[in-house]
């Protein structure tokens, strides 16, 4: 009989809509002070679940820093077993402020260096990355020290989008670019075929980057004039670091940046879920593709 019961409540609320409870009620052999109470229960029952839910949310979102919304929320609650739905996680982050940390980026204008103006793009006709050290990108950014700009150069895999070298310096220089690559050869070992992809920037076309480009045989392929987004993945990153970072520091020295950008490069290499790798980390790719 229970069971018969909240079949027939379930019915009604189904039904709701289309005819008065007393009426459904009468027709079914129920109260309506049963059904409001079965309804109530069920509704604080809900309650009480969101509320569960809300506490791994916050967890979740603290632990990214803030910088997770929730897409990422929800996938990290799915690879903790914890079940749940896409909307119901960003109903419950709406209704409760939570939101990514991100800031507007700031748009910046390059000029090509005349001796690459007729450079190759070697990534146009090239099939998609099928494992790590095929394809590395680089590029520099800006990032404001105590007023003034200090450069970051990195190095990424775009297979795994591991951030695999980086250098920090007051001064943009080919010196800066060389300490990024050789932190990358370093922990991750190119091969013949390994081409090197960057934009058309002074530093990537002097001649003694391309010299040590050369010793480490590595193949140069660099963007076409006025394509920025030919290195997406670079740029990407970049965003990333600003909008969920940068932007919300003020950095006084060198050193505090530094150690700033070393705490970034290790979440984003180990804990960041990205969209492009099905919402794992680059150190997961790196290990599936070792």
């Amino acid at each position: 009989m229970p069971g018969k019961k909240v079949d027939a409540f379930r019915f009604i609320e189904q039904h709701v809509k289309r005819s008065s409870v007393a009426a459904l009620c009468r027709k079914l052999g129920v109260t309506r002070g049963g059904f409001y109470a079965w309804r109530n229960r069920g509704q604080c029952q809900r309650r009480v679940e969101d509320e569960a839910l809300l506490e791994q949310i916050i967890q979740v979102h603290r632990k990214s820093q803030g910088r997770y919304g929730y897409p990422r929320v929800h996938q990290a609650l799915r690879q903790n077993d914890i079940l749940c739905g896409r909307n119901r996680v960003a109903r419950l982050m709406r209704e409760n402020g939570i939101a990514a940390k991100m800031a507007r980026r700031f748009r910046r204008h390059r000029h090509r260096h005349h001796l690459f103006r007729d450079s190759t793009n070697l990534l146009l006709d090239r099939e998609p990355t099928t494992g790590a050290n095929q394809v590395w990108v680089g590029d520099i950014t800006f990032i404001s020290v105590d007023g003034k700009w200090s450069y970051l150069s990195t190095v990424m895999d775009r297979h795994t989008r591991q951030i695999i070298g980086w250098s920090f310096a007051k001064d943009r220089s080919a010196a800066l670019v060389r300490e990024a690559l050789l932190m990358a050869v370093q922990a991750h070992a190119p091969t013949a075929d390994t081409i090197f992809h960057s934009d058309q920037g002074c530093e990537y076309a002097s001649k003694e980057y391309r010299r040590v480009l050369e010793s480490f045989g590595l193949r140069v392929s660099m963007s076409r004039k006025g394509h920025c987004w030919d290195n997406a993945y670079m740029e990407s990153f970049f965003h990333t670091l600003k909008t969920e970072m940068i932007y919300f520091q003020k950095f006084k020295t060198l050193e505090e940046a530094t150690a700033y950008i070393i705490d970034y490069v290790r979440f984003y290499n180990s804990e960041r879920l990205h969209s492009g790798l099905n919402y794992r980390t680059p150190d997961w790719a790196a290990s599936e593709a070792a």
